[in-house]
């Protein structure tokens, strides 16, 4: 009997992912740069990551973190076979370019939900191993 992959969608593999990293300490918000500013909807720039992620860092008895010092993270998910557009890429190299830590899926890490576990486990940030 053969096997079946499930090919996930975009939206699969970013809410099960956002999911993970708020459980891991990551506060989300959501950029949406193509929304009517008119209406004063809307967060972003052309070419933005489709998430922010935010970690306060807490003090502890061997460092002294102010209250303003914070981990961000930018990551744009795709589904596998998808491409990031070349505004993307580029806005992602100028936020690098200014010591930004960004991820894409697909050039990053593999563009599903192990492939991010995989990267988010080796890349040092993650706090909680899942049960």
């Amino acid at each position: 009997m053969r096997s079946v992959k499930l090919r996930l969608s975009e939206a699969d593999i970013q809410r099960t992912c956002c999911d993970f990293l708020i459980a891991d300490g990551w506060r989300l918000l959501r950029t949406d740069p193509v929304s009517n500013r008119l209406l004063g909807k809307g967060f972003g720039e052309i070419g933005m990551a489709d998430c922010l992620f935010l970690r306060y860092r807490h003090p502890n008895l061997f460092t002294k973190v102010r209250p303003q010092e914070a981990e961000v993270l930018w990551v744009e998910f795709k589904s596998a076979g998808r491409k990031p557009t070349s505004a993307q890429m580029f806005w992602h190299e100028r936020e690098r370019s200014r010591g930004a830590l960004t991820w894409i899926a697909g050039v990053d890490f593999e563009a599903s939900i192990e492939g991010f576990m995989e990267h988010y486990a080796k890349s040092g940030l993650q706090r909680r191993v899942p049960a």
